[in-house]
């Protein structure tokens, strides 16, 4: 049985993919300007970080009380409170008008398989307005298959490789453009911080299932089978022609 998404990491563990160069990729990659309006699907420093960046607005979704009151205070001290919306909600209850956003955003938590995900929230992209998703990759020559089954179990579905998981969401109504996978070393540092922060919280079957994946990482001994990655995919529209190559040939 697969567990609830998003899947459950302590508050005050490090957020994954909130690094400048990332963002300024996915800004790149998407066009992204002043007049760009985002929405990111659990906030985070990341996006509001996109946000001052570029001048432009922002809506947050995050159902977390404490979470939420954090962030707000953040954005107040960054002077861009003006430009954010909070949405205090469960992500499975909201809803927003057809082509209201530009880039929507979900880094460093997961909430939910590509596929449906995009299929999910493709309606509230504008024509050619950007989706970056976090997700569970199979990584290495030969994955280990204790992990790929324990992760697909604990998922409700295979895990695959990083380009595998990019080209998922191609049926969906996207172009496939980014995908930026955690190498071993980032991975055992983020676990690090992620059993620091379990330390300090009530035992719960959510922190048993994260303690298990630490362990399952770490019984394969600095050679990871699975990590955590981003993708990033365009909005295409039907009918529209493909991309050149872009093998460079």
């Amino acid at each position: 049985m697969a567990d609830p998404f998003p899947l459950h990491l302590p508050a005050e563990a490090r957020r994954l993919f909130q690094s400048e160069s990332l963002l300024r990729r996915i800004a790149q990659t998407g066009n992204l300007s002043g007049d760009s309006r985002l929405l990111e699907l659990h906030g985070s420093l990341g996006g509001l970080a996109l946000c001052r960046a570029l001048g432009c607005s922002i809506t947050v979704v995050e159902p977390d009380t404490k979470a939420l009151e954090a962030l707000k205070e953040r954005a107040r001290l960054a002077f861009i409170a003006d430009r954010v919306t909070w949405v205090h909600q469960p992500l499975e209850r909201v809803s927003f008008e057809e082509r209201a956003f530009d880039c929507i955003l979900s880094l460093g938590r997961v909430v939910g398989p590509p596929q449906a995900m995009a299929r999910r929230f493709r309606p509230w992209l504008d024509e050619k307005g950007r989706l970056a998703l976090t997700w569970v990759m199979a990584v290495g020559r030969s994955p280990a298959k204790a992990t790929l089954d324990a992760w697909a179990t604990r998922l409700g579905q295979p895990i695959v490789s990083p380009r595998d998981t990019l080209q998922s969401v191609e049926g969906e109504g996207f172009e496939p453009e980014l995908v930026e996978s955690l190498g071993d070393p980032e991975l055992d540092e983020f676990y690090r911080d992620v059993e620091a922060a379990l330390a300090k919280q009530a035992d719960s079957s959510e922190a048993k299932a994260v303690k298990a994946e630490i362990a399952l990482h770490r019984a394969q001994q600095g050679h990871s089978s699975a990590t955590y990655g981003v993708v990033v995919a365009r909005r295409k529209e039907p009918g529209e022609k493909p991309p050149l190559s872009r093998d460079g040939g």
